[in-house]
C-alpha cells in the first residue's frame, strides 16, 4: 500500500514538474515570439522615424544655406553655392534611402502615401531653389519675393506639414505597440502562477529570462530615446540659424545689416527679465515663455518680404497710398510665419511668433494697424516687441534718416506711454536706461 502510495505521489509529483515546466517553456515560448515581434516593429518604426527627422534636419540646413547665399556678397557666393550643393547631395542621398523605406511600406496605406509625398514635395522644393538661385543676380527682388510666396514657401509648409504628421504617426504606433507588449505580458502571468504552484526553480528561472528580455528592451528604448532627444536639439540649432538667415535676408533688402533683429530680441530679453524680476504677469513669464518670445523676436518684420523696394527703401516721407501698403507687411508677417514653421515648430512658439509679427504695430490708444487694436488687447510679447523695436530703430540710422541720441530715443518712448506703449512697459525699459546706455 505505501509503495503503490510513493509510486503514486511520484508519479503526481512527475506529472506536475513536467506541467510546470511546460508551462514555463510555453510561457518563454511566448515571450521570446513577442519580444522578436515587439522588437521587429519598432525597429522599423525608428529606422522610418529617423529617415523622416533626417530629412526634416538636412531641409533645415539647406534653408539656412540659401538663405545665406541670398544675402550673400559675390565674392563669398562660390563658397556657398559650394555649401549649399553639398547639402543638396545629402538630401538626394537621404532620399534613395527614404525611397527604399517606401517600397517596404503597404500600398496605398496613409503613411505610404506621405512618404511618397514627402519624395515628391522634397524633390519640388529643390528644384524651386534651383530656379531661385537663377533669379538672384537676373531678376528684381519683387520678382524673387513673388516666386517665394507663390512657390517655394506653401511647398515648404507643406513638406514640414507631411513630415510632423509622420512623426506623430511615429510616436502613436510606438504608444500602441508598447500597449499590446504590455497586454500580452499580462496575459502570460497565469503560466508563470502556474509554474510558482509547482515548480519554484522553473519560476524563478523564468522571472530571471523575463527580467532580461524588458530589460534589453528598455535599454533599446531609451537609446533611441537618447539619439531621437539629441536630434531634436540639432534641429532646434538648425532651425534657429534659418530662422536668423531669413530674418537677415529680409533686413538686408532695407539696407540693414541683421544686427537690427539681434539686438531687438536683446531688448526684449531684457525687459522680459526685468518684468519677472519684479513678479510682473507672473501668471505668464515662465522660462518657456520668455524663451519663445527672445527666439520668436527676430521674425518681428518677416512681412516685409512682401513690400517692394521702392517703397521699403524710400528716403522720404510716405505717400498715403504708400504707407497703406507698408501696412500690409504686419498681416503678411504672421501668415509667412505659419508658412514657414506652423507645421514644425511647438504650437506656443508658433503663435507667439505671428501675434510679435503681425501685432507689434498696434498702438496702446488704438491707433495702430492692421486691427486698430487697444491696451491688453494687444498680446503681451507684441507690446514688449513694439517699445524695443521703436527705440532701436531711432538710435539706428536709416536711409530715410540720421540716427537719434540714446537720451532723446528714451525721452520719446516716456512721452509716448500711454499713447503709443504700454505704460507698464515703459515703465520696466526705463528702469534697465544704464544697462542699455553700459551696453551702447
Amino acid at each position: 500500500m505505501k509503495k503503490s502510495l510513493s509510486i503514486s505521489a511520484l508519479a503526481v509529483i512527475f506529472v506536475a514538474q513536467f506541467v510546470g515546466i511546460l508551462g514555463i517553456l510555453y510561457l518563454r515560448y511566448c515571450m521570446d515570439v513577442q519580444a522578436r515581434l515587439y522588437n521587429s516593429m519598432i525597429n522599423q518604426v525608428f529606422v522610418e522615424k529617423a529617415d523622416v527627422e533626417e530629412i526634416r534636419s538636412l531641409l533645415y540646413k539647406y534653408e539656412y544655406n540659401m538663405a545665406s547665399f541670398m544675402i550673400s556678397s559675390k565674392i563669398t557666393q562660390e563658397e556657398r553655392l559650394k555649401e549649399l550643393d553639398n547639402v543638396e547631395l545629402g538630401i538626394r542621398q537621404q532620399l534613395i534611402t527614404h525611397g527604399e523605406i517606401t517600397k517596404k511600406m503597404e500600398r496605398d496605406s496613409e503613411k505610404e502615401r506621405l512618404f511618397r509625398s514627402v519624395n515628391d514635395d522634397v524633390l519640388n522644393y529643390l528644384n524651386y531653389n534651383r530656379v531661385l538661385l537663377t533669379m538672384k543676380d537676373v531678376e528684381s527682388t519683387e520678382s524673387i519675393s513673388q516666386f517665394m510666396n507663390t512657390f517655394v514657401f506653401p511647398l515648404m509648409s507643406r513638406v514640414n506639414l507631411s513630415i510632423s504628421t509622420l512623426s506623430e504617426m511615429s510616436k502613436v504606433y510606438i504608444g500602441q505597440s508598447k500597449a499590446q507588449m504590455d497586454s500580452h505580458l499580462k496575459s502570460t502571468k497565469y503560466f508563470s502562477i502556474i509554474g510558482f504552484i509547482v515548480l519554484i526553480f522553473s519560476l524563478v528561472n523564468s522571472t530571471i529570462y523575463t527580467h532580461k528580455v524588458l530589460k534589453e528592451l528598455e535599454e533599446k528604448n531609451k537609446f533611441f530615446q537618447s539619439k531621437s532627444e539629441a536630434n531634436e536639439m540639432r534641429i532646434f540649432e538648425i532651425q534657429n540659424k534659418t530662422i536668423m538667415g531669413i530674418a537677415d535676408l529680409v533686413e538686408s533688402r532695407s539696407g540693414e545689416t541683421g544686427q537690427h533683429v539681434k539686438r531687438t530680441s536683446h531688448l526684449v530679453n531684457m525687459i522680459l527679465r526685468q518684468a519677472k524680476k519684479k513678479g510682473k504677469w507672473s501668471e505668464i513669464l515662465t522660462e518657456e515663455y520668455i524663451d519663445n518670445v527672445t527666439r520668436a523676436a527676430p521674425m518681428h518684420d518677416l512681412g516685409k518680404i512682401v513690400i517692394p523696394d521702392a517703397i521699403l527703401n524710400k528716403p522720404g516721407k510716405f505717400t498715403p497710398e504708400e504707407f497703406e501698403i507698408m501696412k500690409t507687411h504686419a498681416s503678411a508677417g504672421g501668415k509667412i510665419v505659419y508658412d514657414i514653421i506652423g507645421g514644425v515648430a511647438d504650437k506656443k512658439y508658433v503663435d507667439i511668433a505671428s501675434d510679435i509679427a503681425k501685432y507689434h504695430h498696434e498702438k496702446w490708444n488704438g491707433s495702430g494697424y492692421p486691427n486698430g487694436k487697444s491696451g491688453k488687447e494687444i498680446p503681451l510679447c507684441a507690446r514688449i516687441m513694439a517699445v524695443a523695436d521703436v527705440f532701436d530703430a531711432l538710435v539706428s540710422e536709416r536711409c530715410y534718416k540720421k540716427p537719434m541720441s540714446y537720451k532723446d530715443a528714451f525721452a520719446l518712448i516716456e512721452r509716448e506711454s500711454g499713447e503709443h506703449f504700454d505704460p507698464a512697459v515703459v515703465e520696466l525699459f526705463l528702469e534697465l536706461k544704464d544697462e542699455i546706455y553700459a551696453e551702447k
